[in-house]
Protein backbone atom coordinates (compact mmCIF):
# COMPACT_ATOMS: atom_id res chain seq x y z
CA UNK A 1 0.00 0.00 0.00
CA UNK A 2 1.22 3.49 -0.73
CA UNK A 3 1.84 6.12 1.94
CA UNK A 4 -1.50 7.77 1.07
CA UNK A 5 -3.52 4.59 1.22
CA UNK A 6 -4.90 3.29 4.49
CA UNK A 7 -6.80 0.05 5.04
CA UNK A 8 -10.33 0.23 6.38
CA UNK A 9 -12.60 -2.61 7.42
CA UNK A 10 -15.99 -2.89 5.78
CA UNK A 11 -18.61 -5.11 7.38
CA UNK A 12 -21.27 -6.73 5.24
CA UNK A 13 -24.08 -9.12 6.01
CA UNK A 14 -24.95 -12.02 3.74
CA UNK A 15 -28.38 -13.65 3.45
CA UNK A 16 -27.73 -16.06 6.32
CA UNK A 17 -27.06 -13.04 8.59
CA UNK A 18 -23.44 -14.01 9.22
CA UNK A 19 -21.06 -11.09 9.34
CA UNK A 20 -17.79 -11.07 7.52
CA UNK A 21 -15.27 -8.37 6.96
CA UNK A 22 -12.94 -7.50 4.17
CA UNK A 23 -10.17 -4.97 3.94
CA UNK A 24 -10.40 -2.30 1.29
CA UNK A 25 -7.74 0.25 0.48
CA UNK A 26 -8.65 3.89 0.65
CA UNK A 27 -7.44 5.75 -2.35
CA UNK A 28 -5.69 9.08 -2.08
CA UNK A 29 -8.84 10.76 -3.40
CA UNK A 30 -10.74 9.88 -0.19
CA UNK A 31 -8.42 11.98 1.93
CA UNK A 32 -9.27 15.61 2.71
CA UNK A 33 -9.02 17.96 -0.23
CA UNK A 34 -11.34 19.89 -2.47
CA UNK A 35 -14.90 18.62 -2.06
CA UNK A 36 -18.33 19.97 -2.94
CA UNK A 37 -18.30 21.50 0.54
CA UNK A 38 -15.01 23.34 0.27
CA UNK A 39 -14.42 26.68 -1.33
CA UNK A 40 -11.40 25.55 -3.34
CA UNK A 41 -11.95 25.81 -7.04
CA UNK A 42 -15.17 27.85 -6.92
CA UNK A 43 -15.65 30.05 -9.96
CA UNK A 44 -15.44 33.83 -9.46
CA UNK A 45 -18.80 35.14 -8.31
CA UNK A 46 -19.98 31.65 -7.38
CA UNK A 47 -21.28 31.22 -3.82
CA UNK A 48 -18.75 29.22 -1.83
CA UNK A 49 -20.02 26.82 0.80
CA UNK A 50 -18.64 27.84 4.19
CA UNK A 51 -16.70 30.85 2.90
CA UNK A 52 -18.84 33.50 4.53
CA UNK A 53 -17.88 37.10 5.00
CA UNK A 54 -17.75 38.44 8.54
CA UNK A 55 -21.16 40.07 8.19
CA UNK A 56 -22.66 36.84 6.77
CA UNK A 57 -21.18 34.85 9.66
CA UNK A 58 -22.58 37.30 12.21
CA UNK A 59 -26.01 37.22 10.54
CA UNK A 60 -26.08 33.41 10.29
CA UNK A 61 -24.84 32.83 13.84
CA UNK A 62 -27.12 35.57 15.13
CA UNK A 63 -30.20 33.89 13.64
CA UNK A 64 -29.08 30.52 15.04
CA UNK A 65 -28.55 31.99 18.52
CA UNK A 66 -31.91 33.78 18.53
CA UNK A 67 -33.78 30.60 17.68
CA UNK A 68 -31.64 27.97 19.41
CA UNK A 69 -33.11 25.69 22.06
CA UNK A 70 -30.76 27.09 24.71
CA UNK A 71 -31.24 30.17 26.87
CA UNK A 72 -28.53 32.57 25.71
CA UNK A 73 -27.72 35.94 27.24
CA UNK A 74 -25.01 38.53 27.58
CA UNK A 75 -24.37 40.85 30.51
CA UNK A 76 -22.11 43.85 30.87
CA UNK A 77 -19.46 44.14 33.59
CA UNK A 78 -21.94 45.84 35.93
CA UNK A 79 -24.26 42.82 35.72
CA UNK A 80 -27.00 44.25 33.49
CA UNK A 81 -28.40 42.17 30.65
CA UNK A 82 -27.29 43.48 27.26
CA UNK A 83 -28.93 40.82 25.06
CA UNK A 84 -31.10 37.70 25.35
CA UNK A 85 -32.41 35.19 22.84
CA UNK A 86 -35.99 34.12 22.17
CA UNK A 87 -35.84 31.05 24.43
CA UNK A 88 -34.66 33.22 27.31
CA UNK A 89 -37.67 35.49 26.82
CA UNK A 90 -40.02 32.51 26.68
CA UNK A 91 -38.50 30.86 29.77
CA UNK A 92 -39.06 33.99 31.85
CA UNK A 93 -42.44 34.84 30.32
CA UNK A 94 -41.23 38.05 28.69
CA UNK A 95 -42.61 39.59 25.50
CA UNK A 96 -39.54 41.33 24.10
CA UNK A 97 -35.89 41.95 24.84
CA UNK A 98 -36.88 45.43 26.03
CA UNK A 99 -38.41 43.69 29.07
CA UNK A 100 -34.97 42.50 30.25
CA UNK A 101 -32.15 44.47 28.57
CA UNK A 102 -30.73 46.98 31.02
CA UNK A 103 -31.98 45.06 34.07
CA UNK A 104 -29.93 43.27 36.69
CA UNK A 105 -30.65 39.73 37.88
CA UNK A 106 -32.53 41.15 40.89
CA UNK A 107 -34.69 43.34 38.65
CA UNK A 108 -35.45 40.40 36.35
CA UNK A 109 -36.66 38.26 39.24
CA UNK A 110 -38.67 41.19 40.66
CA UNK A 111 -40.50 41.49 37.34
CA UNK A 112 -41.18 37.72 37.32
CA UNK A 113 -42.55 37.89 40.87
CA UNK A 114 -44.75 40.83 39.91
CA UNK A 115 -46.85 38.30 37.96
CA UNK A 116 -48.21 37.12 41.31
CA UNK A 117 -47.11 33.50 40.95
CA UNK A 118 -45.75 31.59 43.93
CA UNK A 119 -42.76 29.47 43.00
CA UNK A 120 -41.84 26.16 44.60
CA UNK A 121 -38.39 25.67 46.07
CA UNK A 122 -36.01 23.62 43.99
CA UNK A 123 -34.66 20.36 45.33
CA UNK A 124 -31.64 22.25 46.64
CA UNK A 125 -33.86 24.37 48.85
CA UNK A 126 -33.28 27.58 46.93
CA UNK A 127 -36.13 29.97 46.39
CA UNK A 128 -36.54 32.16 43.34
CA UNK A 129 -35.26 35.13 45.37
CA UNK A 130 -31.93 33.30 45.95
CA UNK A 131 -31.21 33.02 42.24
CA UNK A 132 -29.83 36.54 41.54
CA UNK A 133 -27.16 36.18 44.24
CA UNK A 134 -26.06 32.78 42.85
CA UNK A 135 -26.05 33.99 39.25
CA UNK A 136 -24.01 37.08 40.19
CA UNK A 137 -21.44 35.00 42.11
CA UNK A 138 -20.91 32.85 39.03
CA UNK A 139 -20.69 35.89 36.72
CA UNK A 140 -18.14 37.50 39.03
CA UNK A 141 -16.05 34.31 39.13
CA UNK A 142 -15.99 34.13 35.32
CA UNK A 143 -14.89 37.77 35.02
CA UNK A 144 -12.32 37.48 37.83
CA UNK A 145 -10.67 34.37 36.36
CA UNK A 146 -11.17 35.39 32.72
CA UNK A 147 -12.01 31.74 32.00
CA UNK A 148 -15.04 29.76 30.90
CA UNK A 149 -16.84 27.93 33.72
CA UNK A 150 -19.68 25.41 33.80
CA UNK A 151 -22.34 25.63 36.49
CA UNK A 152 -25.63 24.09 37.54
CA UNK A 153 -28.07 26.93 38.05
CA UNK A 154 -31.82 27.13 38.49
CA UNK A 155 -34.21 29.18 36.36
CA UNK A 156 -37.72 29.10 34.93
CA UNK A 157 -39.23 27.34 31.94
CA UNK A 158 -42.26 28.46 29.93
CA UNK A 159 -42.68 31.65 31.89
CA UNK A 160 -42.85 29.72 35.14
CA UNK A 161 -46.25 28.25 34.26
CA UNK A 162 -45.44 25.12 36.29
CA UNK A 163 -44.20 27.34 39.19
CA UNK A 164 -41.04 25.23 39.54
CA UNK A 165 -37.41 26.13 39.39
CA UNK A 166 -35.65 23.93 36.85
CA UNK A 167 -31.98 23.01 36.84
CA UNK A 168 -29.86 24.12 33.90
CA UNK A 169 -26.31 23.37 32.86
CA UNK A 170 -24.84 26.79 32.16
CA UNK A 171 -21.63 27.68 30.38
CA UNK A 172 -20.50 31.19 31.19
CA UNK A 173 -17.57 32.79 29.37
CA UNK A 174 -15.91 36.17 29.57
CA UNK A 175 -15.92 38.39 26.53
CA UNK A 176 -14.89 41.97 25.93
CA UNK A 177 -18.21 43.43 27.10
CA UNK A 178 -18.79 41.18 30.13
CA UNK A 179 -20.21 37.65 30.29
CA UNK A 180 -21.97 35.44 27.76
CA UNK A 181 -24.08 32.56 29.04
CA UNK A 182 -25.56 29.51 27.35
CA UNK A 183 -27.98 27.44 29.44
CA UNK A 184 -29.65 24.13 28.60
CA UNK A 185 -32.21 22.41 30.79
CA UNK A 186 -30.74 19.51 32.73
CA UNK A 187 -34.10 17.70 32.83
CA UNK A 188 -37.76 18.50 33.11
Amino acid sequence: MSARTAPIAIFTTNKSRQSRSRVVSRSASSFPGPTPHSDEGAAPGQKKFGALTESERVETLGRAVLDSGALIFTKCHSGKFTSVNNNFLQAFGLESSEDVVGKTDDELIESVLASGKTFHHSYRGESITDLPKIWKQHDDEVMATARTHWYKERALLSGGEDTKLHEFVVMKSPFADGVVGVAVCDGI
